[in-house]
């Protein structure tokens, strides 16, 4: 499942540093590139919705193999585009088949560990395997780019799905037990999802996973502009980059499978986000101090690096261990949500010019307030609980 969700990032993380040559090639501004990363998000968001609900009721093993096929035709495809417009519309089927990845992907490990700090270590562990995919990704994206051209990084994708579907065919089981599955199958996001509107304690939870992947994906749209224009780093180089800034939140998820034995889930969040207010405030005195440079930036993000490897993960555990009898679509509204933020984040931060932190600082700002009065919703919800309701229970 990390391979699985990992390549589904290297979908946008490979060809990442090569979005301004995809911009050349094709004779149109960043507002384009921008929209097929934003694009894929939004089709990754919605078939993520129709995937949980469908793997809650006929499993997780056939969700993924379709979901898979539908992928690496797409990414093929891609490679073959000829314009703009065509590029567009195979990234959306592309997003429309890996959306299976992070809904059914996530509700494969909630099957095998039933919540709480294992589980939290178990998402972490999976997490640090994904980080491989934006840590070495770009570098690998922008060698391949300069070499092959930015087509080759597409053809790249579809074999590595080949190969994992082929895996998934062979090797694959089914992870959720016969007497979970549900007797059938809503295909409507109102009839499936109407129910999580009620659940206002997840719904907290959730949004604070949500929101936290908002800034970082409006981060990865809004630095190879900075770095290649602004500051003139190569394609490769800003690979190099990338992988430092990506190596902050490793090193944050594998403190995280250590520290969720020892501290509560709930106070690893709240670290997390004051590791992204201190990111942000560090970010604007650089900027108003005139000294900025991409390796002043590269430190200057590593503490919301790290802080982001403790929010992610323990916010989504403690949402999920909320709806345990709907973790698949629990976890698909989750990561479709997450992608959705992404997208919207991309599109907000693309209307500013990336020639200063400061769009990047105030989004992260922005992101976090808004989870911190989360936060505070929660803290009132679990007070006004019954002290032996399931949801205590869940959080104790």
């Amino acid at each position: 499942m990390a391979v699985l969700v990992a390549l589904v990032d290297m979908a946008s993380d490979l060809y990442i540093p090569v979005l301004p040559e995809i911009g050349h090639a094709f004779k149109v501004g960043e507002s384009w590139t921008g929209a097929t990363i934003s694009i894929n998000l939004v089709s990754l968001a919605f078939s993520g919705l129709y995937y949980g609900s469908l793997s809650d009721a006929i499993g997780r093993r056939p969700v993924i193999i379709g979901g898979l096929c539908i992928f690496t035709l797409a990414s093929f495809a891609c490679g073959f585009a000829t314009n703009i417009e065509q590029l567009l519309i195979y990234r959306f089927f592309q997003g429309l088949g890996g959306g299976v990845a992070f809904s059914v992907g996530v509700a494969v490990v909630r099957d095998l560990y039933e919540g709480g700090p294992k589980s939290a270590e178990m998402f972490s562990r999976m997490q640090s395997v994904i980080a491989l995919s934006p840590t070495f990704a770009p570098i690998i994206g922008g060698f391949i780019g300069a070499l092959y051209g930015w087509k080759s990084i597409f053809y790249i994708l579809g074999f590595f799905s080949v190969a994992l579907l082929v895996a998934m065919i062979l090797f694959g089981k089914e992870t959720l037990s016969p007497e979970k599955k549900r007797k059938k199958f809503s295909s409507g996001i109102r009839d499936e999802y109407k129910y999580f509107l009620k659940r206002p304690l997840f719904l907290c939870f959730a949004g604070i996973q949500i929101l936290s992947l908002g800034w970082f994906w409006s981060e990865l749209a809004f630095l190879p502009p900075l770095f290649q224009d602004h500051y003139h780093v190569s394609p490769s180089s800003f690979g190099l980059f990338l992988g430092v800034l990506m190596g902050a939140y490793i090193v944050g998820t594998f403190l995280n499978q250590y520290l969720v034995h020892h501290v509560g889930l709930k106070l690893l969040v709240k670290i997390g986000l004051g590791l992204f207010f201190l990111t942000a405030i560090l970010m604007c005195i650089a900027q108003a101090l005139d000294f900025v440079s991409p390796w002043i930036i590269v430190m200057l993000r590593f503490p919301a690096g790290m802080g982001f490897a403790f929010v992610f993960g323990n916010a989504g555990t403690l949402a999920l261990d909320q709806e345990k009898d709907r973790s698949g679509s629990a976890a698909a509204l989750i990561g479709s949500m997450e992608l959705l933020s992404g997208a919207i984040c991309i599109s907000i931060i693309d209307l500013f010019e990336s020639v200063a932190l400061y769009p990047l600082a105030l989004m992260m700002i922005g992101c976090s307030f808004f989870c911190v009065l989360l936060i505070i919703k929660a803290k009132h919800l679990l007070k006004s609980a019954q002290p032996n309701s399931d949801a205590s229970k869940a959080i104790v």
